[in-house]
């Protein structure tokens, strides 16, 4: 539990903002003495779903099993979820569950089923990478919004459906906030001093700034560096010019987020699973192909 709580507080977050505020009331709790939990109330579960062929490009499923088994259908499309706040332990789960798709040759395509604010900076980058790398058509099928961290991700994959209007995508930007605790923790009777090494004249050398001569200079510095980062890598995905409006971090509703680029459709999760399968079929006979005239 603990280990998960240091985490979150010391981890750099890229998050749609009302999702971060609605942590407050457990970060309080905690620093009360009360016991929190922080772990989902339903674990996410990654399957795989194999198809039968009703003709004219239609598809009927069949039956589903989970990633590790070892005896998954041919031409299956796996599912895996990105739902809630991506934090640490999610986004190494991620990672286990590409690798179990790349790795699969019975797996054609994945879906994978988003609804998230977005999470955690770190891995995000590997997370996004791995994707792109899989050799699989990737399919982003939106429920809800995809979201800051979460947008980073479905920019790697291949194509983006959402399934309302009202689903909401973007908030392409970096923030951070600095919260100063010193006086609850003193009502509670803790206090701390910070002693450094006379040598160490950098370390914590953003927050001092900001504490001892109100400069917030080099937590800025700190934040656009993150932020160029994010910019940079949904530009190459996406093929967004570098002075689109959706850099400024804002979010969009569905339709809006087709005009600007940042998805492809609105459509049902039939036509998206539909669409993975096929997509998967001719990914295949493209691979066989090349493997014939080499």
């Amino acid at each position: 539990m603990l280990d998960r709580i240091f985490s979150i507080l010391s981890s750099t977050w890229l998050i749609h903002r009302d999702t971060a505020i609605s942590y407050l009331p457990a970060l309080v709790a905690f620093l009360n003495g009360q016991e929190i939990l922080l772990q989902d109330s339903e674990s996410p579960k990654a399957y795989a779903v194999s198809f039968s062929d009703r003709g004219e490009g239609n598809i009927n499923k069949v039956d589903q099993c989970g990633l590790d088994n070892g005896n998954i259908p041919e031409n299956a499309v796996a599912v895996i979820p990105i739902k809630g706040v991506i934090v640490e332990w999610k986004s190494k789960w991620l990672l286990e569950c590409i690798g179990n798709v790349k790795s699969n040759p019975s797996i054609n395509s994945v879906v994978f089923m988003v609804n998230s604010p977005g999470g955690m900076v770190s891995q995000i980058d590997i997370i996004a990478s791995e994707i792109k790398g899989l050799g699989k058509p990737s399919i982003a099928l939106i429920s809800g919004m995809a979201c800051s961290a979460a947008m980073w991700l479905i920019s790697a994959m291949d194509y983006r459906i959402a399934t309302s209007k009202l689903d909401v995508v973007g908030s392409i930007g970096a923030k951070v906030t600095i919260d100063d605790f010193s006086g609850l923790l003193e009502k509670v009777g803790i206090k701390f001093t910070d002693l450094y090494a006379t040598k160490s004249i950098l370390k914590d050398k953003e927050f001092r700034a900001l504490k001892e001569n109100n400069d917030p200079k080099p937590i800025t510095e700190f934040v656009d560096f993150i932020n160029d980062f994010f910019h940079d890598s949904i530009r190459k995905n996406l093929g967004i010019r570098e002075d689109s409006p959706v850099f400024t971090g804002d979010t969009y509703f569905a339709e809006k987020g087709i005009d600007l680029g940042l998805i492809n459709e609105i459509a049902t999760s039939d036509y998206a699973f539909n669409y993975a399968y096929q997509q998967g079929l001719r990914n295949k006979i493209i691979n066989q192909s090349k493997n014939l005239n080499f």
